[in-house]
């Protein structure tokens, strides 16, 4: 248990600036096709119709943009989400970061630095006073994506739930990580050139998850064993619309 809860940590060091970018996957992807549906028609007469009256309701407050620090030093600013794309810059704790949306999923956070550089970075390194899993979503641009969901027997969402998500092609391992939100779902976004058989398989769970007893993080509730049903499925990209569906035991 220790060790998965230790591979969480690792993997927030190599966000950190302290590991080597990972290597990408190359043949390129074909976009899927998302057929139109018709609505269907009803017929409406003098004696159907109903006129409603507009109530009238409060506006949504619009997003006020803040800044936040990295809580880390070489904190990396990657061109998209996660572990597989480029880094731009480093960042240092000194710097300024205006924040502006939140990847599905809120693990990472889009920011501008205050040289107007705008990239991803990992949310859980960023100091804040406002929670960054609030505001506004901003779907990241030429990804693709791996998503999955972690349910109990019951259909209760399980959170913090580690995945890494890897390629073996010619001896070397391409590896993503990632983590389950509130909802129990997991994003994986992937460049547009990854291709081939992904391999998603349970490796952690974060000291924040709901399956603990205890703020200790030591013990199961009652009736989890502390596994996930499969261990690991398999990918192709792209992948198609309905999520992986894993059960936490």
């Amino acid at each position: 248990m220790l060790k998965q809860i230790l591979v969480i940590v690792l993997v927030v060091l190599a966000l950190s600036g302290c590991s080597k970018a990972a290597s990408k996957a190359v043949p390129t992807s074909t976009p899927i096709e998302i057929p139109s549906v018709e609505p269907s028609q009803v017929a409406v007469t003098p004696q159907n119709l109903i006129i409603v009256t507009p109530t009238n309701s409060a506006s949504p407050t619009p997003f006020t943009e803040f800044t936040v620090n990295p809580a880390v030093d070489n904190l990396k600013i990657h061109v998209n989400p996660g572990m597989l794309f480029e880094a731009l810059i480093l960042a240092q704790q000194t710097d300024t970061l205006k924040v502006l949306g939140t990847a599905p999923g809120n693990e990472w956070t889009y920011i501008q630095t205050e040289a107007g550089v705008e990239g991803w970075v990992f949310t859980l390194l960023l100091k804040s006073s406002v929670d960054l899993t609030q505001i506004p979503v901003r779907q990241p641009k030429n990804v693709q994506l791996i998503k999955g969901r972690v349910l109990d027997a019951g259909g209760k969402p399980i959170k913090g739930v580690g995945f890494e998500v890897s390629l073996k092609t010619e001896g070397e391992t391409t590896n993503n990580v990632v983590t389950t939100d509130a909802n129990g779902m997991f994003y994986a976004f992937m460049p547009e050139t990854a291709s081939g058989a992904w391999t998603v398989t349970q490796t952690a769970i974060s000291c924040d998850s709901n399956v603990w007893s205890d703020n200790t993080c030591s013990t199961y509730k009652s009736g989890y064993t502390g596994n996930v049903d499969p261990l690991s499925q398999t990918v192709t990209l792209p992948q198609n619309a309905d999520p992986l569906a894993f059960t936490w035991k």
